[in-house]
């Protein structure tokens, strides 16, 4: 991939993974093996197929163990960490964009893709809002049965897909963002307010998908790992 966006990543490392507790009593949820190999590490590959090394990992929990992490596989990278402490989301990126100049990308520490960086930047281009989420099919947990209009069955699907659609991250964001996001202290409020008011667009990813945070979903990420 010899084409490079112009654009930095923040990538956010800092909550406590409490769900996934006791596992993560001692280590950070991003540091958590799939196949022997930290969450952290799939996202940072995904992100240098597209020649993206601009990378800004915000931290907080266990924060030593990324950064000693990162300085063993990345030790002459010019990866910047910022320790917020324990904040919501938008406080780890308000103290990243001090350091941004340009449009940038904000990813979620716990979820892994096959989300094409590319074609998602093409997409936000062709609109004209300033923030672009990428959004995931919700399938459903159970095998759904089909009726007719007199209850008779006329079939079964296996969890199939749903008409409905999730937030899975991958965050686009336009420089003149930069302004507007300092002014919340939610970052579920600044995305509310941003769908409100017309700002937010969404790039539909049909491909992979493996969010970790719960034990069970540990052991889903486990299983399907090798498809991403």
């Amino acid at each position: 991939m010899s084409k490079k966006p112009n654009l930095k990543i923040i990538i956010l490392c800092g909550g406590k993974g409490e769900r996934l507790h006791p596992l993560t009593n001692d280590i950070p949820k991003p540091l958590l093996q799939i196949k022997g190999k930290p969450i952290l590490l799939y996202i940072i590959e995904h992100l240098s197929y597209y020649n993206l090394y601009e990378l800004i990992i915000t931290i907080g929990y266990k924060s030593k163990k990324i950064s000693d992490f990162i300085a063993s596989e990345y030790p002459t990278s010019c990866f910047r960490l910022i320790d917020s402490g324990e904040v919501d989301i938008i406080r780890r990126i308000q103290d990243s964009l001090d350091y941004i100049d340009e449009d940038f990308m904000v990813l979620y520490g716990d979820t892994l893709s096959d989300v094409p960086i590319l074609e998602l930047i093409k997409h936000h281009k062709l609109n004209e809002r300033p923030a672009t989420m990428t959004v995931w099919p919700l399938r459903s947990q159970f095998g759904i049965v089909e009726l007719d209009k007199a209850d008779n069955v006329l079939g079964f699907k296996e969890k199939p897909k749903l008409d409905k659609w999730i937030n899975i991250g991958y965050f686009y964001f336009n420089q003149e963002m930069k302004e507007l996001i300092q002014k919340y202290d939610s970052f579920a409020e600044f995305l509310r307010i941003l769908a409100e008011k017309g700002l937010l667009n969404a790039y539909k990813h049909n491909g992979i998908h493996i969010t970790v945070n719960t034990i069970k979903e540990l052991a889903d990420a486990e299983k399907n790992i090798e498809r991403i």
